[in-house]
């Protein structure tokens, strides 16, 4: 694999509709909850006749929308849940029983406007049900704890938080935004800045602002954090299979977590020697895991990742001459040079930890924080295929720097050099010959930039779609040792 810099210098509702003993949960309306809303309508409605007539509706419209995005979760989590590595707490498995009670775009009489979003209600109550990210992503709202804090007191004149009550906005590396409504009183976990993990709990369901019981009121904002670019969420999500699995996108395999026990870790390492009969896997690897899962942890760095890097990087094996260095994941080799040039450790528990450094400086904090930001703003502006690109602390974040194809469509190119050794590849094996090329090259930048045609220089969708083809490499073997 081919890098710029190596330092590494990397929803049921089955339709489930079921009875539930409890007035339906719908919103008033939806007003912004970002920007300010000047001159908001005030009328005046009966609210016991509201009451009778909605929780008298008995039929749930059947769900016809297709899901666009395979890469959403249903955000309603389940009962049970884990704590990851990182300290996180997880609902990753089965959602709790409930149900769509309002749709995208309904108008029931006491909406002003359309319905933006998907009222989802239990019958459980406040602050039981755990509500989860449906993407990772970064939290944007809120930004302090008093916005937290509004009491379960939810009514059709409340207008704490704007109307949605504790609430929390969360930014996905797609450039889409989703808001999760009425939560419950002190029950959000995160905070604006937090990178929030797929799956991972941010709040409780509630009755807090303009609600009329409680309920998550479920938002898709598309591309601008705005409730004029509202989608119906079931283009996102799908009740009948909450849980998908998502190649070529790093979302929900995370940095720093694993949801496996060390138990089903090993266990899942020894079945894939087995399965595989991969030599190097087994003995450097397999025959390892157990050392390799205490490591990581220890490194705050996710096992599976570990894993998975090195499987892509040197196939979990190093040549003879260089097995002593224990550098399975490439640390400090540049293009074109071999595997003694890079770092070497005494042992590959040393080598996780260097391994964990690397992953370190791609978080919200580190070092190359600010190029992943500048990259994912670039990779959204020119338009280009969601996959390719994330936020800081995310695995597409860390792999749109990390995976470089190359400046120019080099050709032939190579499995170290990139260009047409990976375009044919990703796109069809005849791409090169329609588009221009570079075939004297050096991989010096400067040496190219004076011999190889500016119209032969890798567009940043190119650019981005590179990082969706190794994302996607990492997820398949990532399924096929793990499951996940």
């Amino acid at each position: 694999m081919f890098k710029k810099i190596i330092i590494l210098s990397f929803v049921f509702i089955t339709l489930f509709y079921f009875n539930i003993n409890v007035i339906s949960a719908y919103d008033y309306i939806n007003s912004e909850s970002e920007s300010s809303v000047n001159g908001m309508i005030t009328e005046i409605y009966d609210a016991k006749q509201q009451y009778i007539d909605l929780a008298g509706e008995d039929e749930v419209p059947e769900i016809i929308n297709v899901p666009e995005s395979d890469s959403y979760w249903w955000p309603i989590g389940s009962a049970e849940t884990t704590v990851g590595a990182n300290g996180k707490l997880f609902a990753t498995g089965d959602p709790i029983k409930a149900k769509i009670t309002s749709y995208f775009g309904s108008k029931e009489k006491f909406r002003i406007e359309g319905h933006g979003a998907l009222d989802i209600a239990s019958g459980n109550g406040v602050n039981v049900d755990n509500v989860i990210a449906s993407k990772s992503g970064r939290v944007v709202y809120p930004t302090k704890a008093s916005q937290t804090a509004y009491r379960d007191n939810g009514n059709l004149n409340n207008s704490d938080g704007k109307g949605y009550g504790n609430h929390i906005i969360i930014e996905h590396s797609d450039g889409n935004f989703t808001l999760y409504g009425h939560l419950a009183q002190n029950s959000i976990t995160v905070m604006a800045g937090d990178v929030v993990e797929q799956g991972q709990v941010i709040a409780k369901l509630g009755h807090s602002g303009r609600s009329t019981g409680p309920h998550l009121h479920f938002e898709v904002r598309k591309g601008v954090n705005s409730r004029d670019y509202r989608e119906d969420p079931l283009n996102y999500v799908d009740p009948k299979n909450p849980r998908p699995i998502s190649y070529g996108s790093g979302n929900n395999f995370s940095l720093t977590n694993t949801t496996l026990s060390k138990e089903e870790f090993i266990s899942k390492m020894k079945d894939y020697c087995a399965r595989s009969g991969k030599k190097g896997f087994c003995d450097n690897f397999a025959n390892k895991a157990d050392e390799i899962y205490t490591a990581s942890l220890a490194n705050k760095v996710n096992p599976e990742l570990v894993v998975v890097t090195a499987g892509t990087e040197q196939n979990w094996t190093l040549s003879a001459a260089c097995s002593y260095t224990n550098n399975y994941w490439g640390i400090g080799i540049t293009n074109g040079n071999g595997c003694n040039s890079g770092a070497k450790y005494s042992s590959i528990t040393e080598g996780i930890a260097g391994y964990a450094k690397i992953i370190q400086s791609y978080s919200s904090t580190g070092s190359y924080a600010n190029s992943i930001t500048k990259v994912y703003n670039e990779r959204v502006s020119a338009g280009c295929t969601q996959g390719g690109y994330g936020l800081p602390g995310t695995l597409e974040g860390w792999q749109s720097i990390y995976s470089f194809i190359g400046s120019y469509r080099y050709n032939p190119g190579s499995s170290g050099g990139g260009g047409c050794y990976y375009l044919n590849r990703m796109y069809n094996n005849t791409y090169c010959n329609t588009h221009v090329t570079c075939s004297d090259y050096t991989f010096n930048n400067s040496h190219d930039k004076n011999t190889c045609s500016a119209d032969s220089a890798t567009t940043i969708c190119e650019q981005s779609d590179y990082t969706a083809y190794q994302l996607k490499n990492k997820a398949q073997i990532r399924y096929d040792i793990f499951g996940l």
